[in-house]
Parts: C-alpha cells; structure tokens; sequence
C-alpha cells in the first residue's frame, strides 16, 4: 500500500515539474520564449515615446521628405564561391547575403543570413552621405559594384562594395572627394546589421549584439532588450551581430566613435534592430579626398574560418581556456567525421573518447559512491540513535568515514574536475556549424530535435514532434540510479531517484539530438562501467 502511495506521489511531483518548468525557464530565461504579440490599441505611453524618438532620428538621418520609406529603384547580384548577395540602388546597401556553402536545412537552398525588409535599410547603408546627393554611375560587375554620387555642396561619393575571394569578407569603400574650394566636414553612420530574422527558443539564447573598443572592453546586448536608440560611445575596433550558427562582423580601418543600434518599431518584438557603426566629424580638406574603408565578415562562428582574414575576427567568440578547448574539441569531432562520415557516429565517438579519457575520474567517483553506500545502513542507525543530537551525530558519521578510509567528496570532486569539459562540449554541440542538417538513422537535423513521429497539431509539453532519444536517456538513467543506489535508504531517496530521471528528460526534450546523443552514450558507457564494477565486486566476495 506504502509503495502504491509513493508511486502516486511521486507522479503528482513529476507533473508539477514538468508544468513549473518551463514556467520557470520563462521568468528566468525569457529570451528564450517569442515574445507575445501586442494589440496596437493597448501600447504604453514609453512605447509611443520610443516610436516617436526613433522615427525623428531616421527621419533626421534620412534628411528626405519620405521619411522612413525605404525606396529601390534597381537591385544589382554580386556572386562568387562564398556569396551571393543582393545590391540595392539608389542607396548602395545590402539587403540580402546568402552564404553559397551552408545549405538550410528546412530550405535545402543556400542559407539566408540577413533580408531586410523594403521599409529596412540594408547592410553598408549610409543615409547621411547619399539621401542628398544625386546617383551619377553605378559601374557593375560579377563581385565588385561602384556607386557614384554627387551633392551640391560639391562632394563626390564613391561606394564600392567587393567580395573577396577566399574569405567570407565583404569589403566597402568610401571615397569623399571635396571639389569644392573649403574644408567641409562629415558624420555619418553606416549598417553593419540589418534583416536578420529573430530567433526562438534555444536560438534565440546564442543572438547577442557586441561591441569591443580598441581599449578591448565589451559590450553585449540581446538583440530582444533592444528598447529604444542603444550607444556605446569609443573608438571601435570590431561590431558584431552574433547569431547561433553565423555572425556579421564590421571592422572599421578609421577612427570610428560609437555603436549604435535601434529598432525602426519598438512596439514589434520580432523585428530585427539595425546596428552599425558612427563616424564623427571627419575633415575632408579643399580639393582633397579621403578613403574609409570597412571589412563585413559574414560567415560562420568558426575561429578557424574568422582567421583566414588575418583582421582577428575571431575575437568576438571570446577568450579563454573554455575557447580553447571547445577549439579543440570541434576539431576533434571533424576529425572523428573524416573517419566515419558521419556526424552521428562521430558525436559518439566523441563520447567514448572522452569518457575513455575521463575514465580514472569517473571509476573513482563511482567507487567513492559505492563505499558511502555500503555504510549507509550504520549511518541511518546513527542517525536513529542521535536524532536529537545533530553535533554528535555529525562527528560520529565523520568517524565512521575516517575509520572505513571513505572521503564523502569523494563522488562529487571527479565530476567537479570534468565540468571545464562538460562546459566546453556543450557549446561545441549547441553552436556547431557542422551538425546544422547532418543526418543520422531517422534523424534529419543533429541541430534540432530527433523528431521520430511529427505531428501536425501541437501538444503541451512535447510540442509538435516525439523525440525518442530524450525517453530513451530517462530510461538509462532511471536504470543507473537503480545501479548505483540499489537499496535507497528513505522513502525520499527512492523518490529522487524516480523524479530525476524524468526532470533530465524534460530537460533535455527539446535539446538538439546531437547533444542528447552525447549524454546518451555518456549515460550507456556508465551503465556498463557500474556493470562491469559490479561483477568484480561480486567475484572478489565470492573468493
């Protein structure tokens, strides 16, 4: 009767954790979650604010009777090995960039990283400099473009956008020549970031807006806290837009003095900000000229891919020794998949690599628990005996441990000393490039769900798709918690060890089936290793 009541106990305590989890998720972890659309009706008064000040400054930087319109006249496709992206005239901006070499995996066309919209201002647009002035020439070829204006104060503006050959740089260059007989001087903006599509759920974690100054300080901001005009003042070196797979990186080769980045309508969560670069007050001397030039890196978050430039790119994925050894492990995974040809099996043999590798930590963690477990029966008589005596009862359990030479951190350190792994391979198998459409047995995406069985409603808690692997791992760690403590001592041990199974597999549910794969196997190594350290114990008692 006891046993059927904890059962249903501990149904009831798995059904509310699976209900407060992602209830949970959302209040700490809101970006994970879209937004929720608004009723234009029911805007507050700072959002009307935040509309009316982001208009009068496009409208201030635009300097045009349209306002915010954005107007294209004719669209010119600059194409090579690496890109094809779309040229906008009579503004010179880019509004589309697709990536040649990294097939969608829901498409199975070239990726999509950035499309403005025709009311958004593309990439390289610089309003300040062009809305004045009259479009001359636009000079078009195969991966280079030139575009020709002149104003009536008697500059003349060359933009050239080219791509580079072997890189994923796309470089702009702007040369202001002053015809005129004075010194004349300019400021203006240029996009860095424009049109690149929200992200949801675990996506939406890994977009960030960066900025870092020449003196090396950063500034992060989630493209989703974009709330009203954002400026970070300082000479820049590098201005990114990160998302989870690729990221659009903007080194300015002159003194740039700012950041910034706003939303042309704050009230709409999922539209995407602009973000670019400011330059103040450059001097282009009579019958003088002046060159600025910009490198966009539009490529994947690969350091290996960021340094072919040699323009240390690289920098916005961070510094470190978790860096590092994520470095190490992607290469490592690459090179497992040169042997498979397979990402699947290359994920698990990761795993066993490592696990391998980690072995000496993880069999001391498993015996240190297996020696607190053979005591666990005199620690429950002590604490029957001293249950009024918590002082006493704690010296004497520490004699106990001291006296059968047991060290009760003995389980936890070794699985203290493998969390720089752990860290460093979650990012790895989160962010990698290469598990983005690989396919494995049923599994059409690593990066995604394994979605064995997709439905076409969807359902609480599971969503639209059954991911086997996630009710496969509950099962194997349900089994490891059952070989691991065979006889829980309390009723509340035994719950746990019902419950955390079923949390990690919600945990785990909507994860990429890459990730999901590695604990898999992480889980199975260990089964077998408690099996395998059960069958000597048993032999070592029988002799």
């Amino acid at each position: 009767m006891n046993k059927d009541k904890n059962f249903i106990k501990a149904i009831i305590i798995t059904v509310v954790v699976l209900f407060l989890y992602p209830k949970i998720m959302m209040r700490f972890f809101p970006q994970m979650f879209p937004a929720p659309e608004q009723n234009p009706k029911t805007h507050t008064t700072e959002t009307i604010k935040q509309q009316t000040v982001i208009n009068e400054t496009e409208s201030a930087s635009t300097d045009s009777s349209s306002g915010v319109t954005y107007s294209k006249e004719n669209s010119y496709v600059l194409e090579n090995d690496t890109y094809r992206i779309t040229v906008n005239s009579p503004q010179a901006d880019v509004q589309k960039v697709e990536l040649q070499q990294f097939i969608d995996p829901q498409t199975q066309q070239p990726t999509v990283v950035l499309d403005a919209e025709e009311k958004q201002r593309g990439v390289f647009a610089t309003p300040e400099l062009v809305d004045k002035a009259q479009l001359e020439d636009v000079i078009s070829g195969s991966d280079k473009i030139i575009f020709i204006y002149k104003d009536l104060s008697g500059l003349t503006i060359k933009k050239t956008i080219e791509l580079e050959d072997n890189t994923h740089i796309i470089t702009l260059d702007i040369e202001i020549i002053n015809e005129s007989l004075q010194d004349q001087t300019v400021s203006y903006r240029m996009t860095s970031a424009a049109g690149i599509a929200p992200a949801e759920g675990i996506a939406s974690r890994y977009q960030e807006i960066l900025t870092i100054l020449e003196t090396e300080k950063r500034h992060k901001q989630h493209p989703g806290k974009v709330k009203k005009e954002t400026l970070v003042p300082g000479a820049v070196k590098i201005a990114a837009f990160k998302t989870r797979y690729f990221s659009l990186a903007a080194i300015p080769f002159i003194n740039c003095d700012y950041t910034y980045s706003y939303k042309n309508n704050y009230s709409d969560a999922q539209q995407s900000p602009s973000f670019g670069l400011g330059i103040d007050k450059q001097i282009i001397p009579a019958q003088g000229k002046k060159n600025h030039a910009f490198a966009l890196y539009v490529g994947p978050n690969d350091s290996e891919t960021m340094a072919i430039s040699g323009l240390g790119i690289e920098e916005i994925r961070g510094k470190g020794v978790f860096a590092g050894f994520s470095d190490f492990l992607l290469s490592l995974l690459r090179w497992l998949h040169g042997i498979f040809n397979n990402y699947g099996l290359a994920v698990i043999a990761l795993s066993l690599v490592l696990q391998t590798f980690l072995y000496p930590l993880t069999f001391k963690s498993l015996k240190s628990m297996k020696d607190m477990q053979a005591l666990q029966p005199q620690v429950e008589e002590m604490r029957n005996k001293y249950k009024d005596d918590a002082q006493k009862l704690n010296k004497e359990i520490m004699e106990l441990y001291k006296n059968n030479k047991v060290n009760p951190l003995g389980g936890c350190l070794p699985m203290l000393l493998q969390m720089p792994v752990f860290f460093s391979l979650y990012k790895v198998l989160m962010q990698a490039v290469e598990l983005r459409g690989a396919q494995f047995w049923w599994i059409k995406d690593l990066s995604g769900p394994d979605a064995l069985i997709v439905f076409s409603n969807t359902y609480p808690l599971i969503g639209n798709t059954f991911n086997i692997l996630p009710v496969v791992m509950i099962a194997a760690s349900f089994l490891q918690q059952k070989m691991t403590n065979p006889n829980q001592a309390n009723e509340q041990q035994k719950m746990m060890a019902l419950i955390m199974p079923v949390f990690l597999g919600a945990i785990f549910y909507r994860f990429p089936s890459g990730l999901v794969l590695y604990f898999l196997t992480n889980t199975i190594f260990s089964l077998v290793m408690q099996g395998f350290m059960a069958s000597r114990a048993s032999v070592a008692k029988e002799e």
